[in-house]
């Protein structure tokens, strides 16, 4: 009976897991399992946590140190000859004794030692260096929070264009099955007619050469849409060959209006833009830190330690065998070699190269948000002049191959009218969702995908 649930267990496992990989996943469900596995996503998560351990590694610099020791051992001293002033005799009349220089023998001895000792020192004042150096780990942690929102922005923006371009490569597939499938109806359509006598022997010819520029061109789009598969796996984390099915989803918001409003928009969610916002103010906190050599270090001290050559003296008889220091010390520097004037400079000009980026970085996603919106509104007007491209794309097809039925057209304004059918398939298509990716490009840049997608990320 065990053996048989386990069994059962075993085969449960396996379908659920061959359904999860089968499924049809919508663009959401890409989004959430990029976010659980995409390396890049994960390397950041590291790399934010190591920046949480660092603010915390930031209060050493205002804690006391501590720490205690203890050793044993043995000494071993030579038998060894000084020179020296020997007593030699006492002057009784003077009261002192008599020396003279000689030479001195000391013979060689060993003895053990035994020591134990608890020391702690307190920084008191050091010129602001510690609580800069909070503030500065602070800021390093939240400019890592805004690197990793950075990266997740990015990447929900590169699973949202591969997810569409999986898409468009299918509809496009679409499109050249249509295309196969009109060519062959002409080319049946076409060789009835010759087995009547109603057209000459070339249409036929013809018709085949047209099916198979039709098919070669179908299986490249083929190809394609095993490279669009193959891209969004990768991008979600995922087995480039995995087994892939995913929803058709297609929404198009209206065309951007405020220029202004979305450059505002952008300035308040951007990640990268908070990022090198918070740069500036680390650097910032790094030149008064540069400074904080120029004023003089305080700080408090403690020994205490026992040693005796026995051991049992140095963890008995508290009294004894003992020796503690304890104060106050005070240094300054002085002149170190122009160390702290070139550590200031430096400190300023990273500081000046920060807030260029920053300005650099605010014009940059100032002009892509323009170009963006531009490219956006252009596919929106496109979309509608294709559809009515599309409508008489449709007619032209349908009376080409009307006259070339009663005699009084030829296959070549068919063919000519079903490749303008196919061409104004392909550009409505393309059009479609190359808005969509232009969308995804966009809400990247203003910081919204990050807002829009925050319950999945979370």
């Amino acid at each position: 009976m065990k053996h048989l649930f386990i069994v059962l267990m075993f085969v449960t496992i396996l379908f659920s897991s061959v359904f999860s990989q089968n499924a049809t996943l919508s663009l959401e469900d890409c989004i959430q399992i990029a976010l659980e596995n995409n390396p890049t996503i994960n390397i950041n998560r590291n790399l934010n946590l190591s920046a949480g351990e660092d603010v915390l590694g930031s209060y050493a610099g205002i804690l006391p140190l501590i720490d205690m020791s203890a050793n044993t051992g043995r000494y071993e001293a030579g038998a060894r000859e000084t020179e020296g002033d020997n007593i030699v005799g006492f002057d009784s009349l003077t009261q002192k004794f008599i020396y003279k220089r000689g030479i001195i023998t000391q013979p060689g001895y060993v003895t053990d030692y035994n020591q134990v000792s608890f020391n702690m020192s307190q920084n008191i004042f050091d010129g602001g260096e510690w609580w800069n150096a909070i503030k500065y780990a602070k800021s390093q942690k939240r400019s890592s929070n805004y690197n990793l929102n950075s990266v997740i922005n990015t990447v929900v923006q590169n699973v949202q264009e591969r997810f569409f371009d999986l898409l468009k490569q299918q509809k496009l597939l679409e499109v050249n099955e249509l295309a196969v499938q009109r060519s062959q109806d002409q080319l049946d359509k076409t060789q009835k007619m010759f087995e009547l006598g109603a057209v000459a022997k070339v249409d036929v010819f013809r018709s085949r050469v047209n099916l198979g520029n039709d098919k070669i061109q179908m299986l490249l789009q083929k190809n394609a849409v095993i490279s669009a598969k193959n891209s969004l796996n990768l991008v979600m984390g995922r087995d480039p060959r995995a087994p892939l099915e995913i929803k058709l989803e297609l929404e198009l918001k209206p065309s951007y209006g405020n220029i202004d409003e979305l450059i505002e928009t952008a300035i308040q969610h951007n990640p990268d833009l908070k990022k090198s916002e918070e740069d500036v103010y680390s650097n910032d906190l790094q030149i008064s830190r540069s400074y904080a050599v120029l004023w003089p270090n305080f700080g408090a001290f403690f020994q205490y330690s026992r040693s005796n050559e026995f051991i049992e003296r140095v963890y008995s008889g508290l009294d004894k065998n003992w020796n503690m220091r304890y104060g106050v010390g005070l240094s300054i520097n002085l002149f170190n070699g122009f160390r702290d004037k070139v550590r200031i400079q430096k400190s300023k000009l990273a500081l000046r190269n920060t807030q260029e980026q920053h300005e650099e970085l605010k014009r940059t996603i100032r002009g892509s948000i323009i170009q963006l919106i531009d490219n956006y509104n252009s596919y929106l007007e496109i979309i509608e002049i294709n559809e009515d491209n599309l409508e008489a794309s449709q007619e032209e097809y349908r009376l080409a191959e009307e006259r070339y039925r009663i005699g009084s057209g030829t296959a070549l304004e068919v063919r000519e009218a079903q490749v303008n059918l196919t061409r104004a398939e392909q550009t409505l298509v393309s059009a479609q969702y190359n808005a969509r990716i232009t969308q995804a490009q966009l809400e990247q840049k203003l910081g919204t995908i990050f807002q829009a997608n925050q319950e999945i990320i979370e």
